[in-house]
């Protein structure tokens, strides 16, 4: 019996369960027989037949456009969150996270080693963005028999006494990177930078002396476990060294970055050679020593200059060098004996003047700078203590008159200028702070910070009435505890005659305030500032609610999934609705495989064709939901499309009109005869195909 139906029979199907599928294609593969895919559709009520199928529905250019323009503002949008998300994230990740610097402070009595931590100030937004402090402030040091009054590290002697020794060298610069080490974590080391900056005492040698000083340095430090580099080991100008102090100074004393009409700290650095001098003042003032210092939002006028000679150790040196002077011929082989007024009873021992020059032509010493170089050794004398405290500040106060130093400056009266400025200098104004020197004579006399220089001169004048040995067992052991009943009365004179300032102006700063302080704060903000945006101190993320940041993140990750989405030009496959065409095949008892399947009935859902008749198993396969070209009677089209893996790419679509023309997406052609084929469940063949046609095309009257 021949299998047909009319046109106006065919119900339609939408839906196949998974199980009929599997087992009616598995069916085919089982019997060793490629069979082609049949499917049938059936659209909704059309009302006219169409030959040409019409083309699936595509976005037209505008659309097109659109959508890329939508894609790009997209990616534009999620670059700008995802960046403002990492610059908040980092900075919230990188809180508490403590950096590290080492600096090494080569003196001209010794060399010291200082270690800075340093993080970023997340607790108030008006404050200093950075917070340094130092690291290691042991307990007093001995160094052999000597103890320190600097709570530090330190070894002796200087770098510019070690010219071409190189295993002294290593002595006095090993031992500090080892100290180092030990403040500062393992996992830190490699990350932290260090930095090797000599001062006045290497700053007077021979250029030659002192590059082979410097390289020699950098080959121990390039093999210590810190980052270091050629251009951080260096010889500082005196104004460097000044302002490096006052930025110390001053940020201790919290007084930097501030927007108030408040004036910050002068600073009077005292070292071992040089004095630094540097003072904000009111107006800017443009000349050898003016410095601007920006540091946020607000600006600083600074002037700085450094007095070389005027150190505790050259001034005392220099006290020798005019009394020797004064004696008149001494011989260059032989020793002369100097009597000091600055000296305890008793004292007796040989000293080598080093602001002693040669001998000139009518056999007196000349006098003047500090000898470097080859004439590093100056004359060697024997120093007698003869103590006239009179006497002693008279010669305090020439040791600070430049005009008796300098044929540039002379005859200065230190009642009307101050006799340790050059003309060119700018006279100190303000409130100042006297570090380091300053500190370790208060220090030695046992003085607090708020004693007068007058207390000073007094403690003095009792330390030099002493006998020497009494004078010497009165104190811990220390270095240069001769020289200080000179040094009362000279840090006296420097401050009123050779500096005139006041008494009421100076206090006294603390000895943990060094000029390192600032190298360590200044290279921190160059590392925060290439981090972050600075305005004012106020950092991204205090700008901005981290919760309005939570939410940019959030829509971050929405704006990546649309514009994937964008970019594959596809929608996910889980969010379409499916419509999978029945196949239909002889035999259904095995998968696509080869497989038989546990199920072998059929699932059908059929629906009503509008009639009230159901439609048959037997029926023709429903394929998708696409638009048809084929319109059938009674108000229905019915759309047959053949696939098989012999051509996937001809789509067949058959008019009631014309059976014998199909269309193909390169053309119209007539088919062959097996392109016309339709199979049903039960296998037909292609001659019973085209009778169902022909009933189908002329329905019996």
């Amino acid at each position: 019996m021949r299998l047909s139906s009319s046109l106006q029979d065919l119900p339609t199907f939408t839906r196949i369960d998974a199980l009929e599928r599997g087992s009616s294609v598995g069916s085919d593969l089982s019997s060793g027989r490629p069979k082609p895919v049949r499917m049938l559709q059936r659209d909704g009520a059309v009302a006219s037949f169409s030959k040409e199928r019409t083309p699936p529905s595509s976005p037209t250019n505008r659309k097109k456009c659109m959508r890329a323009a939508g894609c790009a503002i997209a990616l534009i949008l999620l670059v700008f969150f995802a960046y403002g998300s990492w610059r908040y994230f980092h900075v919230f990740l990188s809180e508490g996270r403590s950096e590290y610097y080492v600096v090494l402070d080569c003196g001209s009595t010794g060399t010291r080693v200082y270690v800075y931590e340093w993080h970023i100030n997340h607790n108030d937004a008006n404050a200093f963005p950075i917070v340094l402090k130092p690291l290691g402030n042991a307990p007093k040091k001995k160094s052999g028999k000597l103890t320190r009054l600097y709570q530090r590290m330190e070894t002796e002697p200087g770098l510019s006494k070690l010219v071409h020794n190189e295993s002294g060298l290593k002595k006095a610069i090993e031992p500090l990177l080892q100290m180092a080490e030990k403040l500062i974590p393992r996992h830190a080391h490699k990350h932290t930078p260090l930095f090797l900056y000599a001062t006045a005492g290497v700053r007077k040698l021979p250029s030659a002396d002192s590059e082979w000083l410097l390289d020699k340095s950098w080959d121990i430090l390039n093999n210590s476990s810190f980052l270091c580099s050629r251009d951080r080991v260096k010889i500082i100008s005196g104004m460097d060294e000044a302002y490096y102090g006052w930025i110390a100074l001053n940020h201790n004393m919290d007084m930097l970055g501030t927007s108030s009409s408040k004036m910050t700290y002068g600073s009077l650095d005292l070292g071992g050679s040089s004095l630094q001098v540097t003072f904000e003042n009111d107006k800017s003032v443009q000349d050898e020593t003016s410095i601007r210092l920006s540091i946020g939002s607000v600006e600083h006028h600074l002037s700085a200059y450094s007095l070389t000679g005027y150190g505790l150790n050259d001034a005392f040196d220099k006290s020798v060098a005019h009394l020797v002077k004064r004696l008149g011929g001494v011989a260059s082989n032989g020793k002369v004996q100097v009597k000091h007024p600055c000296l305890q009873t008793g004292f007796k021992e040989d000293y080598i003047c080093s602001y002693c020059h040669p001998l000139k032509q009518d056999g007196s010493p000349s006098v003047g700078e500090k000898n470097s170089g080859k004439e590093k050794q100056g004359i060697a004398v024997e120093l007698v203590g003869a103590p006239q405290w009179n006497e002693c500040s008279a010669l305090a106060k020439v040791t600070v008159n430049l005009s008796e130093w300098s044929s540039a400056s002379p005859g200065l009266d230190c009642n009307i200028h101050p006799c340790a400025l050059a003309s060119n200098f700018p006279r100190p104004y303000g409130q100042f702070f006297a570090i380091s020197g300053f500190y370790v004579v208060f220090k030695f006399f046992n003085l607090t910070a708020d004693a007068t220089l007058g207390d000073v001169q007094k403690r003095g004048q009792e330390f030099c009435e002493k006998p020497w040995k009494v004078a010497k067992s009165s104190v811990p052991p220390q270095p240069f505890v001769e020289q200080y009943c000179f040094r009362a009365p000279y840090i006296s004179s420097l401050l009123r005659e050779g500096l005139q300032i006041k008494d009421s102006q100076v206090i006294i700063g603390s000895g943990s305030i060094t000029w390192t302080h600032g190298v360590a704060l200044l290279e921190a903000g160059q590392a925060l500032s290439s981090r972050l945006d600075i305005q004012g101190y106020r950092i991204l993320h205090r700008e901005i609610n981290p919760n309005i940041l939570i939410v940019l993140f959030l829509i971050s990750i929405v704006l990546v999934i649309c514009a994937i989405l964008c970019v594959s030009n596809s929608i996910p496959r889980s969010f379409r609705k499916s419509y999978l065409p029945i196949h239909r095949h002889n035999s259904g008892g095995s998968s696509v495989l080869g497989m038989g399947l546990p199920f072998k009935h059929l699932l059908w859902n059929p629906i009503s064709s509008g009639d009230g008749r159901t439609k048959t198993p037997l029926s023709p396969t429903v394929a998708g939901s696409d638009p048809h070209p084929f319109a059938g009677l009674g108000g229905s089209s019915v759309e047959l499309m053949e696939s098989s893996r012999q051509s996937l790419g001809a789509y067949h679509s058959y008019s009631v009109g014309s059976l014998g023309q199909m269309q193909f997406s390169s053309g119209v052609r007539n088919p062959s005869r097996g392109q016309t084929t339709l199979q049903s469940r039960r296998s037909q063949s292609r001659e019973d195909l085209s009778s169902s046609l022909a009933d189908i095309h002329f329905p019996k009257v």
